[in-house]
């Protein structure tokens, strides 16, 4: 077995013997999946777990932080590593183990005293539950200590692919509302995880339907159909116009991607809903922007005057791929909808996009005009003019708010 321990960025012999590695990086190496770019490790150490984890980030200059000080337990942060230190929980290995969520999880690598070669301590059989591909608890209070382990169960079988154990996912049924006394931050960083897994939105339904999230997402509120679409649809936008794969890619905060809180968005009925979640600001103005607007496009859709698709995308400006995307996960016909991406993806088309031919100050010097609010109104109906075709240049948009002005001139 390669557990690819040349990626850990330290030499081993910098970590006191017995050492002990554990979760993911154990299960998914047993799973032979791929390795991703970054890397996680978590070893648990006997004793001083926290001191050897400073010390080595002193000599390797690596990022520290104190996770847990009651439990000991410390992360360095390396370029494209994390590891994970943490003193031992109980008085030897199985307590420890004995303590974790699921039996995949509670499978250890041993590196003895005296030994160069590890072998694998699997106290709960969780290699058994790899093979058969289950989510199987270790103990019913494990997941009740710490309520996030109820929805990260969903999580390990969106990223994984495997089925709940029946007794384990009764037990997450049970005890679904407790999950309602977690931290938002790590609710919200979990379901994140759960999203982003390739069957993310098929889990993340199943714990709905469960009761899991029921603190947080109420199920009178949400609309599983467009959850169930959104990433069908992101697809084929993506497909039809691929440059904006990097448009649901951008980062609205920290490291979560539009694709992600278009899916949140799909989920819900009102912007309101997700308010526990405690969103950054960008992605509260995403979600709000959307779902005001998407009435709006509805109508629109039924009879698409230039006026209308003006006014829509001068409001949604930016928003409107994923005001798009949103519709046509709801159900909105794609031969409606693809001409309003095609303009929006053109940059000299004038309905979307008009060049500003005439400024504030023009006006003014041109038609002797002081400030008041009559200049912003002359402006946004030369903007209105090139979108119809009206006005191409300097000239006919001076000629054209002359008109308008003296039209309306009281």
């Amino acid at each position: 077995m390669d557990w690819h321990l040349d990626l850990l960025p330290f030499d081993l012999s910098e970590l006191p013997r017995p050492v002990y590695l554990v979760g993911g990086w154990v299960r998914d190496r047993l799973l032979q999946r791929p390795l991703s770019r970054r890397h996680d490790f978590d070893w648990v150490l006997p004793i001083n777990a926290m001191a050897t984890a400073q010390a080595i980030a002193r000599r390797h200059r690596a990022g520290f932080v104190v996770l847990d000080p009651e439990r000991q337990i410390a992360r360095l942060v390396f370029s494209t590593t994390t590891v994970d230190m943490a003193t031992q929980m109980g008085d030897s290995l199985a307590a420890d183990l004995a303590r974790r969520d699921f039996c995949m999880n509670a499978i250890a690598l041993v590196f003895p005293e005296n030994s160069a070669v590890p072998h694998t301590f699997d106290p709960h059989n969780g290699q058994s539950d790899l093979r058969q591909q289950c989510i199987r608890m270790v103990h019913p209070d494990n997941l009740i200590d710490d309520p996030l382990r109820l929805l990260r169960a969903y999580r390990q079988a969106a990223q994984l692919n495997f089925t709940l154990d029946p007794a384990t996912h009764a037990h997450l049924r049970n005890h679904g509302l407790k999950l309602g006394a977690i931290a938002a931050d790590r609710v919200r960083a979990e379901l994140f995880a759960l999203l982003t897994a390739p069957l993310g939105p098929q889990w993340l339904l199943a714990a709905i339907g469960d009761g899991v999230l029921e603190a947080w997402l109420p199920t009178p509120a949400l609309n599983g159909h467009r959850l169930r679409q959104m990433t069908g649809a992101i697809a084929q936008i993506e497909h039809y116009a691929p440059a904006l794969k990097h448009y649901f890619d951008q980062l609205l905060t920290s490291d979560r991607p539009a694709r992600w809180i278009l899916h949140l968005t799909a989920l819900v009925h009102h912007a309101t809903t997700l308010d526990p979640l405690a969103l950054s600001r960008t992605e509260q103005r995403w979600v709000m922007t959307l779902l005001r607007h998407f009435p709006q496009l509805q109508s629109a859709l039924i009879s698409p005057t230039i006026r209308a698709q003006y006014e829509l995308f001068t409001i949604v400006g930016e928003l409107t791929p994923a005001l798009i995307t949103l519709a046509l996960a709801d159900g909105c016909p794609w031969t409606q909808l693809q001409p309003w991406l095609d303009i929006w993806c053109d940059p000299a088309n004038p309905i979307a996009h008009p060049p500003t031919l005439v400024t504030g100050h023009d006006l003014k010097a041109a038609l002797n005009l002081k400030n008041s609010p009559k200049i912003g109104a002359l402006l946004s109906a030369i903007r209105l003019a090139q979108a119809e075709g009206l006005v191409t240049d300097t000239a006919s948009a001076i000629a054209y708010a002359q008109s308008q002005y003296n039209t309306n001139d009281p």
